[in-house]
């Protein structure tokens, strides 16, 4: 949001430079972004009036021309094809400096020029070069310009937050300044004499939809001419970014920046007897905005119409066809309240982003339309004529009433570790303009401001209010604050954290992408991905909703090795839809996936490093199940991946295949530019952890936990004869549930194939230990557990005991 500093100093009276300002706000409530000065080239500059204007005798585009300063009269060749004679003009005499150049006298074409008449480019006000400035024909000749424009401003530009809507208008920052130097903020004037006619006998305002459009205000100026707006209007616009139109457009604009609430002027007669409802949209109804562009809308957008046709869209831009023109002149004033989810919604899919819009959609004050439209006519009148119709219409069916909120001095000096009295609360709360009750000694009553109607509503938002103006630099560091950082019953912000400090044990690096991707780095990775397309993408290489975290990485990862990295370990927690490249399909999901490529482990004097492989990952895989807290390690499965050389899948009872990996193929790795082999694995954390995610604790959480037994192990070898495609960890699962409490460890420790074992023979070897922790374990007692063991894998189709 770009901030005048002329305009605050016009609005609340305060004693800092733009550079202190500037740091008293960021500190208090608003980041700055960027400070530039904004020097006019006025300085010397005086209105004159062209009293001769012919065509130069050697120069088609020249003319000569004879201006009057009021003390002299100065020939001036002129290039402008709007100089003409009787016009007011702005002059630089000789001598006069404007930007880098001096104004001198000197011939042009053979011609004597003795100034120059200047454009509003040239001095800038705006950056209209098309011609020579034009200015009211009543100023007096010789006027210093730099009394009708300020010559220099400060624009402060500041990154406002999405809860602080109130911050987005002048009148919002000079409150926050008001607040910091306890004084008052000065309302704009807008005191005018209004007609004998009721603005009620013109205009009819209703509201079919008052959920999505609880207030419609409406006032009119009849008369009124489309003429420029003043030089000091135009000058301000333009230092804010904004081109000057006429002036019932500036005027609109200049309330909104002002007084944070967006108008519209419609020209009254191409409203349909002068009738508004305010209603939602037919599906697929079509309607041409200012921009000249059709738009086609939803049954979800709300739309100001009149009986006939659809008039604006309401919140966001109004409509080609009730546009001001130049000659309009009489003028219906909106200056509305509509529902924020409403205008998010409408505006999100539209595409269409406007500054009427950022408001809205943030949170408008719900009090503001009476007081933005009158200051609204009130401009009009005073720089385009009219007359201004008695009242307004204001249809406001279920008003939004202003809202109490409790607040405990106690409770504050608990938080924030400092002492708040009654006393300074109170007084803090009122300088930003809250009205305080003292119920008794340790209670507040707070009416909450209807510029702040959206953002405070517990007392924990007050005592903020406290502590940013009070200044958070006398608020003490955590170790003695009070504040419970503390989120319990959060089982998914559980399961991501702990996913995520896992991996970071694991020595992988976290890599943070958009989901939203290209379509084609999704199907590169695999054509098994359907990938959900975004209507309106923000750019064209980020056209689809991605199905897998994977090509993202696998970019990053290429882009690492080819700035010379060895070996990269990435890995990301994020939000995929679609259908994944496990087949699974789902609205939106959150998954893990890693890729890496190098060694596993660094360089050491005494040993060369070995390569990530296939078993790594699956090491891996079962200490990210270890570092989630869930019972069961992964079963994994051997099964062909399309795009991968060497690959295994998982399952779960419930949601079927959870996650998968291997070893990439050469070719899909080649086009993401990664020519050494990569080693990646993703999965749905959710489907993962199934009915386990409310017992997920982060690593180092307070949770169960064992000693080490003191005693020695007992520890057997099985090898078994598998036949078939009976898996490893099909056995290893039942050894583990039949060795009963005692048995506290597994482990594969030979597979073979080959003679002397038949062709579809393998032979399985297992390591198990058996330990107590409180005695000594004899072989009495894990005999028969080992034997149960063995009845039960032996029972098994195809599998006997080796030995």
């Amino acid at each position: 949001m770009k901030i005048s500093y002329n305009w605050l100093k016009r609005l609340v009276d305060f004693d800092a430079t733009p550079e202190k300002l500037a740091d008293i706000l960021t500190f208090q409530c608003v980041e700055l972004e960027d400070m530039k000065v904004f020097k006019r080239n006025v300085d010397g500059v005086i209105v004159g009036k062209v009293l001769e204007s012919k065509k130069h005798p050697d120069a088609d585009k020249l003319s000569v021309t004879k201006v009057d300063t009021g003390s002299e009269i100065v020939q001036i060749v002129c290039g402008a094809p709007n100089c003409r004679e009787g016009l007011t003009v702005a002059v630089a005499l000789p001598g006069v400096k404007i930007g880098d150049i001096t104004i001198g006298s000197r011939k042009l074409r053979g011609v004597e020029s003795n100034g120059m008449i200047l454009s509003e480019a040239e001095m800038g006000i705006s950056d209209d070069h098309g011609g020579i400035l034009e200015l009211p024909a009543d100023l007096t000749l010789g006027t210093k310009l730099d009394t009708l424009v300020e010559p220099e401003d400060t624009i402060l530009d500041f990154e406002v937050t999405v809860n602080r809507p109130d911050l987005l208008s002048h009148i919002g920052i000079a409150r926050e300044i008001a607040a910091h130097f306890r004084t008052t903020v000065k309302m704009p004037d807008y005191d005018f004499d209004e007609d004998s006619r009721l603005t009620s006998e013109r205009i009819q305002v209703e509201i079919k939809h008052w959920k999505e459009g609880p207030r419609y205000h409406a006032r009119m100026v009849e008369g009124s001419s489309v003429i420029p707006s003043p030089l000091w209007m135009k000058a301000r616009l333009h230092s804010l970014g904004q081109r000057p139109i006429n002036n019932l457009v500036d005027i609109s604009n200049f309330v909104m920046f002002e007084l944070g609430q967006p108008l519209h002027a419609f020209d009254y007669h191409l409203v349909k007897d002068g009738k508004v409802i305010v209603r939602l949209a037919e599906d697929g109804e079509h309607f041409i905005t200012l921009d000249g562009q059709e738009r086609i809308l939803k049954s979800t957008d709300l739309l100001i119409t009149d009986p006939e046709k659809g008039i604006g869209i309401a919140g966001v831009m109004g409509g080609e066809n009730s546009e001001v023109k130049d000659n309009t002149t009489d003028v219906l004033i909106e200056a509305a309240h509509f529902n924020p989810v409403s205008i998010r919604r409408t505006s999100k899919h539209l595409g269409l982003s406007t500054e009427a819009s950022r408001r809205f959609e943030r949170g408008a004050d719900p009090s503001m339309p009476p007081i933005a439209a009158a200051r609204c006519a009130y401009l009009i009148q005073k720089h385009g004529g009219g007359r201004i119709l008695a009242g307004g219409v204001d249809t406001y069916p279920h008003a939004i009433r202003p809202k109490y909120v409790e607040m405990r001095p106690s409770r504050a000096s608990h938080l924030l570790g400092i002492n708040v009295s009654s006393d300074t609360a109170k007084e803090t709360l009122e300088a930003l303009t809250m009205r305080v009750e003292e119920k008794n000694a340790d209670l507040l009553k707070v009416q909450v401001p209807m510029f702040r109607h959206y953002d405070i509503e517990r007392e924990v938002d007050l005592i903020e209010e406290v502590a940013r103006i009070i200044g958070y630099n006398k608020v003490p560091d955590a170790q003695r604050s009070n504040v419970v950082l503390d989120s319990p019953g959060m089982p998914l912000e559980d399961l991501t954290d702990a996913a995520v400090d896992t991996m970071v044990s694991l020595g992988f690096r976290e890599s943070v992408h958009s989901a939203m991707v290209s379509r084609e780095d999704q199907e590169k990775f695999s054509d098994t991905l359907k990938v959900e397309v975004i209507s309106q993408p923000l750019n064209p290489e980020m056209n689809v909703y991605r199905a897998s975290l994977l090509p993202n990485l696998l970019n990053t990862l290429s882009r690492e090795l080819n700035r010379g990295a060895d070996s990269v370990r990435l890995f990301e927690v994020g939000q995929v839809g679609g259908v994944d490249w496990f087949g699974q399909k789902a609205d939106q999901r959150i998954h893990l996936a890693f890729a890496v490529a190098g060694a596993y482990s660094p360089t050491e004097f005494d040993r060369k490093p070995g390569l990530y492989d296939f078993y790594d990952i699956k090491g891996d895989v079962e200490a990210l199940a270890a570092g989630l807290s869930l019972d069961k390690a992964p079963t994994f499965e051997y099964d062909v991946v399309d795009n991968l050389q060497l690959s295994f899948v998982f399952s779960t009872k419930e949601h079927g295949r959870t996650g998968q990996g291997g070893i990439l193929r050469q070719d899909v790795g080649a086009r993401y530019g990664i020519e050494q082999p990569v080693c990646i694995f993703e999965v749905d954390l959710i489907r993962w952890a199934g009915d386990q995610i409310d017992d997920v604790k982060r690593p180092g959480s307070p949770h169960g936990y064992s000693t080490f037994s003191r005693f020695p192990s007992n520890e057997r070898d099985l090898a078994f004869l598998v036949e078939g495609q009976i898996s490893a960890q099909s056995i290893e699962d039942i050894i583990r549930k039949e060795g009963g409490e005692l048995l506290r460890d597994v482990e594969l420790f030979d597979l073979f194939q080959g003679k002397p074992l038949a062709k579809n023979q393998r032979s399985l070897a297992y390591h198990l230990v058996f330990r107590a922790d409180d005695r000594t374990l004899t072989d009495e007692e894990v005999t028969p557990c080992v034997k149960k063991i063995i009845g039960r894998v032996t029972g098994l189709d195809g599998v006997q005991l080796r030995g």
